[in-house]
């Protein structure tokens, strides 16, 4: 079911944030956010004959809002990296619609995979990963469909098959990310239970 990825991944990363992560302002904003793109995921706007979610629309507001504050050297190699992400993902779907002999598995698990370690391969941070992810599959996702429509092939930006693999990618990263603070949760622990016996 189109959709199903998307739907699943958003409402346990809500969970998990809402009733398990500290209260601060990133809580706040990732709770928020996860919402809106469920509720707006199931609506869309035509312009100029392109049918795009409003999901896609809110994805990229508020990625190009962190893009714009970058500056000098990190602008111009997120450019250079946000267009190979781009490529990667258009690419992707090229193959898939014209050559789909050589998919061995799931394609939308495949596809969160390779946008996955070409995040890992540009940037070394969390935020600067998952930024680079994001604007590297709607602008992907838009030049796919760019493409089509001169062939008069209908395609929806944004669409919940696009949410599906985007969700998987970030829910990867969300999970890189909490095994890499795991060894430092644990050790803080330790340390903690250490003092307590000593005292």
């Amino acid at each position: 079911m189109e959709g199903g990825y998307f739907y699943w991944l958003s409402w346990f990363l809500w969970i998990v944030y809402t009733f398990f992560a500290p209260k601060n302002h990133v809580r706040l904003r990732i709770c928020l956010y996860s919402l809106l793109l469920i509720t707006l995921s199931v609506y869309e706007i035509t312009i100029y004959s392109f049918h795009i979610s409003l999901a896609y629309i809110l994805m990229l507001i508020v990625s190009y809002s962190f893009v714009m504050k970058q500056t000098g050297t990190a602008f111009i190699y997120f450019s250079f990296a946000s267009a190979s992400v781009t490529m990667l993902y258009a690419a992707f779907h090229f193959l898939l619609l014209f050559d789909p002999v050589w998919v061995f598995a799931e394609a939308t698990w495949l596809l969160a995979f390779a946008l996955l370690f070409a995040s890992f391969a540009l940037y070394r941070s969390f935020y600067e990963r998952l930024l680079v992810l994001t604007v590297g599959c709607c602008q992907g996702d838009f030049l796919y469909a760019f493409v089509l429509k001169q062939f008069s092939f209908p395609h929806s930006i944004g669409s919940l098959s696009f949410l599906d693999g985007w969700a998987l990618a970030t829910v990867c990263l969300f999970l890189w990310k909490w095994l890499e603070q795991l060894p430092i949760y644990i050790d803080a622990r330790f340390q903690k239970r250490a003092k307590e016996a000593n005292t």
